[in-house]
C-alpha cells in the first residue's frame, strides 16, 4: 500500500481511465484498450508497458469494473482480452430451473455463482486494499436496499477507506456487474458495524458512463486524493461499449405491455445519463475527440463551463448501426446489428472483437495524448 501512496501522491499531471458497462460489448472496450496500449508502448519506448505503467486511476462499472480491477493489478489487455471471453461464455449461460423457460422470466436469465466463480479464480484473496492494486481503483455499484450508489476506491484517503478496505476485490466486482433480471443481487455481509446490503449493477444509476464520477473521485476532498485541475494536469480516458438510439416506431408504441415499456425506458434513461455525462465533460474541458451532443448545441467547442479547461478529455465509442459500421469498412446485416447490440450474446464475441478493433483503429489517434502527460516506465 506504502507504493500505492507514493503513486497517488506523485507530483506532476495525472492520468484517469474511465470504462462503460455494458455486458459481452465489453469485448469492444478491449479493443479500443488494445490499441491504445499499443500507441502508449511506442510512445514511451516501452514495449511492455501496460496501462497501469500510464494510468494513475482506473475506474469501471459493470463489464467495466471486470476491466478496471485486471488493469489496475497490471494485466496486460491481451491476456485480460483471453480471460473475458472464458467470462463471458461462462456467465451467459442461461441458468437452469425446474420451471424451464418461465423460471428465468420470474427470476434471474443467468447464474451469477459461475461469475463469482471466475472472478474468485482470477482475483483469488485480493481485498480491495490489496498491494497487487498498482493504482488507484474505482468500482461502482448501486446499493439496491438504500437506493444509494456507492463508489468503492482503494485510496487510503478515502473518507470509508477504514470501512471498506477488507472487502474482497471479486465480491466488489461481482457487485457492480450485478444487472437486475441478469443475476441475482449480490448480498455483502460484512460493511462495517455489522451492517450487510444488497447490491446491484452500478448501470443502475447515472453512471453506466463512469467518466464524470471519476473527475469527482480524482478532485473532490472527500475521496482523498484532491488533484488539481488543468488541460495540461488532468487527462480523462473514457471508453464505451457501443451506443445506438433505443426507440421504436410510435405505432408500435400502442401496443407496447408494461414490460415492454420498462426495457425500453431503462435502455433510453440510460443513454440519457451517458449523453449528460459527455456534454458535462465536453463543456469543462479540452477534448480533441468531441462529438455532437444534438442538434441545439453541437460539440460544445464554442462554449466554456469555466474561464479555462478543468482537463484532457478523451471520448472513444463506436455507434451501433449500419451506417456508422458500414462507414468503419464493416458490413453487418439489420439482424447482426441487432445482436450487436445485445448484451448477453456470447455468439456474437468474434464480431465484437472486429468492430473494437476497427473502431478503434479510425479514433484512437498519438496526438490524443500529449506529451505533457507522458511519464517515466519502467
Amino acid at each position: 500500500m506504502s507504493a500505492l501512496r507514493a503513486r497517488l501522491g506523485e507530483p506532476g499531471p495525472k492520468r484517469l481511465l474511465a470504462l462503460d458497462g455494458g455486458g459481452i460489448r465489453g469485448l469492444i472496450t478491449l479493443g479500443y484498450l488494445e490499441r491504445i496500449e499499443a500507441l502508449l508502448r511506442e510512445q514511451h519506448g516501452a514495449p511492455d508497458l501496460v496501462l497501469s505503467d500510464y494510468f494513475d486511476l482506473i475506474g469501471g462499472t459493470s463489464t467495466g469494473s471486470v476491466i478496471a480491477s485486471a488493469l489496475a493489478m497490471g494485466w496486460p489487455v491481451g491476456r485480460l482480452r483471453e480471460m473475458y471471453r472464458t467470462l463471458g461464455r461462462e456467465a451467459f449461460k442461461p441458468k437452469r430451473s425446474l420451471l424451464g423457460p418461465f423460471g428465468r422470466v420470474l427470476g434471474a436469465k443467468f447464474d451469477e455463482r459461475a461469475v463469482a466463480r471466475l472472478l474468485k479464480s482470477e482475483f483469488r484473496d485480493a481485498r480491495l486494499d490489496s498491494d497487487r492494486l498498482k493504482v488507484g481503483l474505482t468500482v461502482i455499484a448501486k446499493r439496491a436496499d438504500t437506493a444509494s450508489v456507492w463508489v468503492l476506491v482503494n485510496i487510503p484517503g478515502h473518507r470509508y477507506y477504514e470501512m471498506n478496505r477488507h472487502l474482497p476485490l471479486w465480491e466488489v466486482v461481482r457487485a457492480s456487474t450485478a444487472a437486475p433480471t441478469y443475476f441475482a443481487p449480490q448480498y455483502i455481509d460484512d460493511l462495517g458495524g455489522g451492517e450487510g446490503g444488497a447490491f446491484v449493477d452500478g448501470g443502475v444509476s447515472m453512471h453506466c458512463d463512469p467518466a464524470l464520477q471519476l473527475f469527482m473521485v480524482a478532485t473532490l476532498e472527500g475521496f482523498g486524493l484532491g488533484w488539481p485541475t488543468g488541460a495540461d494536469k488532468l487527462l480523462l480516458c473514457s471508453v464505451g461499449t457501443g451506443s445506438y438510439e433505443a426507440k421504436a416506431p410510435p405505432k408500435a408504441l400502442k401496443k407496447y405491455t408494461q414490460l415492454h415499456w420498462l426495457a425500453l425506458l431503462m435502455l433510453q434513461m440510460m443513454s440519457d445519463a451517458g449523453e449528460l455525462n459527455r456534454t458535462m465533460l465536453q463543456w469543462m474541458s479540452n477534448s480533441p475527440t468531441a462529438s455532437p451532443i444534438d442538434s441545439q448545441i453541437g460539440d460544445l467547442s464554442g462554449d466554456r463551463l469555466t474561464p479555462t479547461p478543468l482537463l484532457h478529455y478523451l471520448r472513444y465509442n463506436v455507434a451501433l448501426d449500419r451506417d456508422a459500421l458500414g462507414g468503419l469498412g464493416l458490413d453487418f446485416s439489420a439482424r447482426a446489428v441487432e445482436s450487436l447490440r445485445k448484451m448477453a450474446n456470447v455468439e456474437g464475441i468474434p464480431d465484437l472483437d472486429r468492430v473494437g478493433h476497427a473502431a478503434a483503429d479510425v479514433q484512437v489517434r498519438t496526438e490524443h495524448f500529449p506529451d505533457a502527460f507522458a511519464r517515466s516506465v519502467g
